[in-house]
């Protein structure tokens, strides 16, 4: 359903959505994801973290609200990610992304996976 992979090296955590989430899918994926970051220590937040989303046309609308609301979520915040990036391959899933710019308007959006990771690794 999902793999996540941490390049300590360059500080990126890579996460990638590999079938469709339920809301339930995506807050147990939420936990682990916030595990591998905590595990910075003190270097969290100067991460950067890559949803690479290609292999799935769109995401439920629950699912879609439950991610935006965690991103909204106060004690999310101090968890953030210096850049963040989404790689999606549809126009709706796009448009799914883009509702989070209501919440983090710098969200990177990207068709290309290479691109994006460019992206986030750039200064």
């Amino acid at each position: 359903m999902h793999s996540l992979r941490v390049d300590r090296e360059r500080k990126l955590i890579d996460l990638r959505l590999k079938a469709m989430l339920s809301p339930e899918d995506a807050a147990w994926i939420g936990e682990e994801l916030r595990a591998a970051v905590r595990d910075f220590g003190p270097e969290v937040g100067q991460h950067v973290t890559l949803y690479d989303a290609s292999s799935i046309p769109v995401v439920p609308q629950a699912t879609a609200e439950l991610i935006i609301n965690t991103f909204n979520n106060e004690a999310v915040r101090p968890l953030w990610a210096r850049k963040v990036a989404f790689v999606v391959v549809t126009a709706l899933a796009r448009l799914q992304v883009q509702r989070l710019r209501e919440v983090r308007p710098d969200i990177g959006i990207f068709g290309d996976r290479e691109e994006a990771i460019a992206w986030l690794l750039e200064e």
